[in-house]
């Protein structure tokens, strides 16, 4: 059964990408661009229970627009649909993550189209951030501006030493958006957030490191493998207590009485299901577990 059956996770619905490619090799690197090059958003397996969802636009260093959301958001619900996907990368083809929104489609506009706009957008944002399934960040190159708030929905963040992290909304008179408002507080906290957004400056691997902006730096040319060997831990795990796991942080409220009682709900259903009797088997048994 569909995670998103056993637990309310939103997702949202729009129009259906065109053909895509379906790979399962055995490399660490994603397909390379001319292999499907009208495609905004590429979809390769690189190992089993693992899949992995590419921006495609790598001479344009894959910036994030409504085509392009539109591109990635079916190969997503697929994943998300599919039991054998276990986890799931998001990288950048040709080097680069995301270098931001797509200016060339930006421009003096109307409030009311503006929203318009903004809250069409915010149903990509969600359904990146609500994902039931773990979500892993390859960073290569850049991730900048809207590029940043895409790598912060994800739920481990692996960086290439030679990477930059910047933020720079402003020089465009715009607010950060892609999540960044919430997302990067709760990451870091609201002080050290505070200095990045509203300075906007660029900072390298180390920095974003040392202030909890990402959750591990690698030379540039490992990023990959590294990024499959997160989502390869985080693959062995029970998918439903997983699931569980990630929506009580993502809306975990301010009351600890709220909390223990979304805690209890949650747990109670963990129970009710073969995992558990699995974990404990194996414990028992000194093996691994075998979660299906």
């Amino acid at each position: 059964m569909p995670w998103s059956m056993r637990w309310p996770i939103s997702a949202c619905g729009m129009s259906t990408c065109r053909s895509r490619p379906k790979s399962c090799g055995a490399s660490s690197a994603p397909p390379r661009p001319e292999e499907s090059a009208m495609a905004l958003a590429l979809l390769d397996k690189p190992e089993a229970g693992i899949w992995r969802i590419s921006l495609n636009q790598p001479e344009r260093r894959n910036p994030i627009g409504q085509a392009v959301r539109e591109a990635v958001t079916p190969l997503w619900l697929e994943a998300l649909a599919e039991d054998g996907c276990r986890a799931i990368v998001l990288t950048g083809a040709g080097g680069t993550f995301c270098a931001g929104g797509d200016i060339a489609t930006m421009g003096r506009t109307e409030p009311a189209a503006a929203r318009k706009r903004m809250k069409k957008g915010h149903h990509f944002t969600r359904l990146l951030y609500e994902s039931e399934k773990p979500v892993v960040a390859a960073v290569e190159g850049h991730a900048v501006g809207a590029g940043a708030g895409l790598a912060l929905l994800c739920d481990t963040v692996v960086m290439g030493q030679g990477a930059k992290f910047g933020i720079p909304f402003f020089k465009l008179g715009l607010v950060p958006d892609f999540g960044l408002l919430y997302t990067l507080p709760r990451r870091i906290g609201s002080g050290p957030a505070k200095q990045l957004l509203l300075h906007g400056r660029m900072i390298g691997a180390d920095e974003a490191l040392a202030l909890g902006v990402v959750d591990r730096v690698v030379p540039d040319d490992q990023v990959q493998a590294a990024a499959l060997e997160e989502a390869r831990s985080l693959a062995q795990h029970p998918p439903f207590a997983m699931a569980v796991a990630k929506r009580l942080i993502d809306t975990m409220p301010g009351s600890l009485d709220q909390a223990l009682e979304m805690e209890a709900n949650a747990q109670a259903m963990c129970f009710a299901g073969p995992d558990v009797e699995e974990g404990v088997a194996a414990f028992k048994e000194k093996r691994k577990p075998r979660f299906k």
